[in-house]
């Protein structure tokens, strides 16, 4: 059966609100992009690469079950009505208790999720950046403060994936606020390189992720049980063949993503994820990557809540 074009991962059509399980919106939004543009195109390349997946469990041979109400995608002409639209959808479905879906656009389509978002709920970052500046470009709402506006909401945050080059307004305000246990770093030099340095107050050594068990100590950091999954696309290293706003080397590699998070899902309860900064490519790859945490992440919450 063909799958229809206004639906994500779904055979039978677009179920009713009230009859979902799970919701999803895509924001068409890439105004506070710094650098390089065209996320505002990805939630649509990202439900049209859903359609090309076969959403079969290998395991079991059954056909993804939950079902998934798309509000669609919105067109904010600007960051006031991104937000304000954003935060009306999030708002109907996170209150209703539907597992919620954000697809960006850049990641300040995130200061939409603020206000709706359970208080308790932990942001779990996988971003190659701390995005904890004051503002960029004189912006408040900017992608590359979109940590900070979390952190003025009172969330806990954990970063994962981010690289060790960090500007001195983060550097400051992560040792003024003391979360520096809160990071995992990305190293973007050799291993022996840190042996030979001293390692500042704002970054702790510990928390490079060169071995195996960066996930228990990742995981064994988030002190909520309810949990968000903040996804920025730009955590995953360049050779995994993502395009992106801000692309940065020596990232996650996508086995690495998967395993956190399935890691993740199985221990706390997932309010929702968020996926930003996709910029399609002509060859499909970054929205097939994007597609494929989408289906996965929900294929894990629905085996394990039967």
């Amino acid at each position: 059966m063909a799958k229809p074009n206004n639906t994500l991962f779904f055979v039978q059509g677009n179920p009713g609100f009230d009859d979902c399980d799970a919701a999803v919106l895509g924001v068409a939004f890439d105004g506070n992009a710094s650098y390089g543009r065209g996320a505002a195109e990805a939630p649509q390349a990202i439900i049209k690469a859903s359609h090309q997946m076969d959403i079969e469990n290998p395991m079991t041979g059954k056909t993804l079950e939950t079902a998934i109400h798309n509000f669609g995608i919105i067109e904010p002409k600007n960051a006031k009505e991104m937000i304000e639209e954003t935060e009306i959808v999030a708002k109907k479905a996170l209150e209703a208790r539907k597992f919620f879906v954000l697809l960006g656009g850049d990641h300040s389509t995130v200061n939409g999720l603020l206000n709706a978002v359970p208080e308790g709920t932990c942001f779990v970052n996988f971003d190659a950046h701390l995005d904890l500046r004051e503002e960029w470009q004189g912006k408040k709402e900017s992608h590359a403060a979109i940590a900070h506006r979390i952190f003025d909401k009172g969330f806990e945050q954990v970063w994962v994936g981010t690289r060790d080059l960090i500007n001195e307004e983060e550097m400051k305000f992560v040792s003024e606020q003391n979360i520096a246990n809160k990071i995992f770093y990305s190293p973007s030099m050799p291993k022996a390189f840190y042996k030979t340095q001293e390692f500042p107050k704002w970054m702790k050594k510990e928390n490079m992720l060169f071995d195996k068990h960066y996930a228990k100590k990742a995981l064994d950091t988030i002190e909520s049980e309810k949990v968000w999954l903040n996804i920025d696309i730009d955590c995953l290293d360049l050779r995994e063949g993502i395009e992106t706003g801000v692309p940065t080397p020596f990232g996650l590699s996508l086995e690495t993503l998967r395993d956190l998070i399935y890691e993740i899902c199985q221990k706390k309860e997932i309010v929702g994820f968020s996926l930003a900064e996709v910029i399609p490519d002509k060859f499909g790859k970054s929205q097939a990557i994007a597609a494929m945490l989408c289906y996965s992440i929900l294929s894990w919450l629905e085996s394990k809540n039967k």
